[in-house]
């Protein structure tokens, strides 16, 4: 079982001329523009996304097409992306994947203890195969982890990390496409310190279910993921074609969490599982209208529920708007970050104990902006988030006409 494929020389800039925090005066809330090239000049030849934060806010993981934000990067084509590592305290700044060669990278996540970031990367070129690998921070080392899967199943992508790094948690990809009545993805988890892999997702009821969207706890332990018809959603597919499942790598549960309190499963599609890092709380969106009473109104719904009484909680979006969407959520499952849309865009960290909203996406003019954040988007105080955003007034001089990447500094 190969694991450590090579160790490549990383690609190394300045700082950009927003990049280091220690380059902003003040102490107050501030936003900051991530995806610069080396001489502090705008993300040139596309557009960045994907941003994860470190724990402590030093290190933040994005992909982008742009070509201009490292020396040397010949990864060029349409819609092509490298995945990117800033470093917020000495201001430099890495391709991961370079060492990897021509293809597609995207979706990195970083580990708790800021050790470790985890990607896919398409291998031999355009049209490859993509695998997921694991990069040490310290040492520039790579290890590809989608590894002893069941049979035909030989790629991966979509990775999360437990907090040490340990276990991955990742989309299983088969070579070929399955046929109808088959799954089209499985969830596995690699514990990187015994070298095997283990299948996560659950054995499925319904013929041509696939599984996406892991996320997993500290210890590694359990894994919240989706469940989804390959029918889809909408008039010719089913009303309920998506589920939220947890799945207990210790004693081999499997318990779907977007069910009524008193176990019924939902009745619509549910997405985009979060889960705390004690496991304890997993945040969901979802269009189900019997979960909880919900207005009839909003097209979709976010649902915290705590695992281990069974309860469960609709959070409501902005100023009682219901047009929101969980995107991360944080270790203790007290705060979650929001992307509300439909009534009032912005990107808010809302705090379920106090109900406090803090808005993470201002314009220069201090109002709301349109953003979105993915499942590494806010350190675990909430004082930080790392977002993207396709308008051009959230920071000046943004003359790009691209989606870039933005750290806001909501106070110290």
């Amino acid at each position: 079982m190969a694991a450590a494929v090579l160790v490549g020389a990383v690609a190394l800039s300045g700082a950009g001329a927003d990049a280091p925090a220690v380059a902003a005066g003040g102490h107050g809330p501030r936003t900051e523009r991530v995806n610069t090239a080396p001489d502090g000049s705008e993300a040139v030849g596309g557009g960045s996304y994907n941003a994860a934060i470190s724990p402590d806010g030093r290190y933040v993981a994005f992909d982008s097409e742009a070509d201009n934000l490292v020396p040397g990067d010949d990864n060029d084509g349409t819609l092509v992306h490298d995945v990117f590592l800033r470093d917020r305290r000495t201001g430099t700044l890495r391709r991961l994947n370079a060492p990897l060669g021509p293809g597609n990278a995207d979706f990195a996540t970083i580990s708790a203890d800021s050790r470790y970031v985890a990607f896919n990367a398409e291998t031999g070129g355009m049209n490859g195969t993509y695998h997921v690998y694991v990069y040490e921070i310290r040492t520039g080392r790579l290890e590809r982890v989608d590894l002893d899967m069941d049979a035909n199943f030989t790629g991966g992508e979509t990775p999360a990390l437990s907090a040490d790094g340990r276990y991955v948690a990742f989309v299983g990809l088969q070579a070929t496409a399955p046929p109808q009545n088959e799954e089209s993805g499985r969830i596995y988890v690699r514990d990187r310190r015994t070298g095997t892999t283990r299948r996560a997702s659950r054995v499925p009821a319904k013929e041509g279910r696939g599984y996406d969207s892991p996320r997993i706890s500290a210890d590694g332990s359990q894994v919240a993921y989706r469940e989804r018809s390959r029918r889809g959603g909408g008039p010719v597919g089913e009303r309920d074609w998506a589920d939220i499942y947890l799945a207990d790598l210790r004693t081999g549960e499997q318990r779907q969490i977007d069910t009524t309190a008193d176990g019924l499963p939902a009745t619509s599609g549910s997405t985009d599982p979060l889960i705390s890092a004690d496991g304890r709380t997993v945040a969901f969106n979802s269009s189900a209208k019997n979960i909880v009473p919900v207005p009839d109104e909003a097209r979709s719904y976010v649902f915290v529920r705590d695992v281990r009484s069974g309860a469960i909680r609709r959070v409501d979006g902005i100023n009682g708007n219901q047009y929101a969407d969980a995107d991360a959520i944080s270790p203790d499952g007290r705060r979650l970050l929001l992307h509300s849309y439909g009534v009032e865009y912005g990107l808010y960290v809302k705090d379920l104990r106090t109900g406090k909203d803090t808005l993470v996406s201002p314009g220069t003019d201090g109002k709301p902006r349109a953003a979105t954040a993915g499942p590494d988007g806010m350190t675990p105080d909430g004082r930080k988030a790392v977002f993207e955003s396709h308008l051009d007034d959230l920071v000046d001089g943004d003359t790009n006409y691209e989606t870039d990447v933005f750290l806001r500094i909501l106070r110290r």
